[in-house]
């Protein structure tokens, strides 16, 4: 084969071969950024799961505190509900 030859069909591949690697990228590129959408999404949905478990243990526990102490349920009557004791007077500032 003549050498001319040679160096055209090269090229030409090479052409191909970059013309291949393109669509190659342009068709992985949407999907990689699905990808790492989705797997952001995946991190905030754990954040906020983690989130909403703390919260249920918090108030898990304040349950259980009013039902089991009469100090707590004092506390929040008097915080909450602006309740006092006989002879106490109740002072609100604004």
């Amino acid at each position: 084969m003549d050498t001319k030859v040679q160096k055209m069909l090269s090229f030409s591949l090479y052409v191909l071969l970059g013309i291949i690697f393109a669509f190659s990228v342009i068709l992985v590129l949407p999907v990689y950024k699905r990808y790492t959408d989705m797997q952001q999404n995946i991190s905030d949905l754990n954040a906020e799961l983690q989130n909403a478990q703390n919260e249920c243990l918090t108030l898990t526990r304040e349950v259980h505190d009013l039902e089991h102490s009469a100090a707590a349920a004092e506390k929040v009557a008097r915080e909450k509900y602006n309740f006092c004791r006989e002879g106490e007077q109740i002072l609100i500032y604004k």
